[in-house]
Order: structure tokens, then C-alpha cells, then sequence
């Protein structure tokens, strides 16, 4: 994994087509935008990528806290 630093409104480029920029920095949340073409899908990590029904999304969320030790 790559790390980098930026400050706000400052620029990260990825290949010739796809650009991050910080917009904002707030507490503990950093807001990104992102410049790509259409045909790039942009998915955050906690949505699934296959389409699921609303079950299957619960059992699943379940699993995952489930095997969460306090």
C-alpha cells in the first residue's frame, strides 16, 4: 500500500485519467473528489460489488459484527 500526504485542495493523479483531490479536512474526516471517466466504477469499500438483496446484506453485516470481540 502506497501512503500519502496531502493538504487540503491539493492533488494525487493516478495514470493519466484519474485525479483525487482533498476538499475538505474535518475532525477525523477527510473529504476526496474524484475526476475519472464514467466507464471507471467508484464504489466505497463497505457497499457491495454484486447487487444483493436487503436479506442477504443484513446476514452479512451480522457475520461481520459477529466475529467482533469487545
Amino acid at each position: 500500500m502506497l501512503v500519502l500526504t496531502r493538504k487540503k485542495n491539493e492533488q494525487i493523479r493516478i495514470a493519466e485519467d484519474i485525479v483525487l483531490t482533498v476538499v475538505s479536512i474535518r475532525g477525523g474526516k477527510v473529504k476526496l473528489g474524484i475526476e475519472c471517466p464514467r466507464k471507471i466504477p467508484i464504489r466505497r469499500s463497505e457497499i457491495p460489488l454484486k447487487p444483493v438483496t436487503k436479506e442477504q446484506y443484513l446476514i452479512e453485516l451480522h457475520r461481520k459484527f459477529d466475529r467482533v470481540t469487545l
